[in-house]
């Protein structure tokens, strides 16, 4: 596999080659790209084991939704499809279930504030895209969080045109092109806060 350089439709800029190791041996990558990326780049398919069966894991999703391409970071398990290529990261295989180190380093949150709003939106695809601009419009404080570092879903994975009703789903319009739409249009709500790389938990009493 090579690393693409042209593209018909998406810009790609020049980006800088750095060095990383897997399971041991030294590689390289680009800066900017995520891990899986780079082991393709390297022509490494098989990314770990299965704890069951022992069957090869990889790239499956390629969008943070499984664990299918598991790796373990200095340490640490982390998705190869959503975590960025760092110089002289040591990546290895993950082989079974991940342990997490014996002792880790406590995280000082600080005081907790406390939002009152009416409505939280948990995803920021096309769908919460589109419940926070309704709902935006009509006036209710939202919160619209995503574990991802841009708004759009799984449509900033998609280059093709839409077809249908040009009001409705603005069809002969890419993907990448609609999350640029609905991203600047609950963009301008002032009612509505939009939290990226953040990740929901609930906390019952």
């Amino acid at each position: 596999m090579e690393n693409i350089t042209k593209h018909p439709i998406l810009e790609i800029p020049d980006k800088k080659k750095i060095k990383f190791k897997f399971d041991g041996k030294l590689l390289y990558g680009f800066e900017g790209m995520v891990i899986s990326s780079a082991l393709f780049l390297n022509k490494i398919r098989i990314f770990g084991h299965h704890k069951k069966d022992g069957s090869p894991q990889g790239l499956f999703c390629s969008n943070g939704q499984c664990s299918q391409c598991n790796v373990i970071v200095n340490g640490i398990p982390v998705k190869a499809c959503m975590t960025p290529l760092k110089v002289g990261m040591i990546v290895e295989s993950c082989n079974g279930l991940p342990e997490l180190p014996a002792e880790d380093d406590p995280v000082d949150v600080g005081d907790s504030e406390i939002i009152e709003i009416e409505v939280l939106i948990i995803g920021a695809g096309p769908a919460g895209l589109s419940a926070t601009k309704i709902l935006g419009e009509y006036k209710l404080k939202i919160i619209l969080v995503d574990d991802k570092d841009r708004l759009g879903g799984k449509l900033v994975l998609q280059t093709h045109k839409f077809f249908g009703s040009q009001e409705e789903v603005y069809a002969g319009k890419r993907g990448i092109e609609i999350a640029k739409i609905l991203g600047q249009q609950v963009q301008s709500l002032p009612n509505a806060q939009i939290w990226l790389n953040s990740v929901c938990l609930a906390v019952f009493s």
